[in-house]
């Protein structure tokens, strides 16, 4: 990184620490405008369009940070859940793969690959997804909601009890949801 990039790339997060997006926004644009492959760059403005929902441009830049380093699994993530935020499911999945397969511990990304999924009609793969994120983070009330309806879907009943019964031991409002998602399906 040289000078004027890491110079650039202080102000930037200066402006932050402010709230001042449209100002760091700015410095990062300069700072990318001299240093076009700066990757951490690229990362902080993906992240500022996509806090603006601006998520055509997130998704731009966070493709460009994905050249500039392919081994980082984050970026691979954010690029994911932009195309997600963009409705494009079947462009999110190989990018989500990707940071599975990077870092397997990415547990967003196992929950978003679980979303595209599903999304998608792929429910025995949003089962093995949601349920990775579930292993990963136990208490995480949205895998195992999720991980019930794909079992619902499927009409797996025995492991969507096993999910209710869990979700009911710390999560007493996700579990009356999914009983009624899962009660009013069954009624329609």
């Amino acid at each position: 990184m040289n000078l004027h990039s890491w110079y650039r790339l202080n102000i930037a997060r200066f402006w932050l620490l402010f709230k001042r997006h449209a100002t760091a926004k700015a410095v990062l644009a300069e700072l990318l405008a001299n240093d076009p492959g700066h990757q951490l760059g690229l990362k902080m403005l993906g992240y500022l369009h996509a806090q603006d929902n601006n998520y055509s441009e997130a998704a731009r830049l966070f493709q460009l940070a994905m050249q500039a380093n392919p081994g980082d699994a984050d970026t691979h993530f954010n690029l994911g859940f932009a195309q997600q935020k963009l409705e494009r499911h079947a462009a999110a999945i190989p990018v989500l793969e990707s940071a599975v397969q990077l870092n397997a511990s990415l547990d967003r990304a196992w929950f978003g690959l679980g979303l595209s999924y599903a999304t998608i009609g792929r429910h025995e793969d949003a089962i093995a997804a949601y349920s990775r994120a579930a292993k990963l983070q136990p208490m995480n009330p949205h895998a195992l909601y999720e991980l019930g309806l794909q079992y619902h879907i499927l009409g797996q009943g025995e492991k969507l009890h096993g999910v209710i019964e869990r979700l009911r031991q710390f999560d007493p409002a996700a579990t009356a949801q999914l009983l009624k998602a899962t009660q009013r399906n069954s009624a329609g």
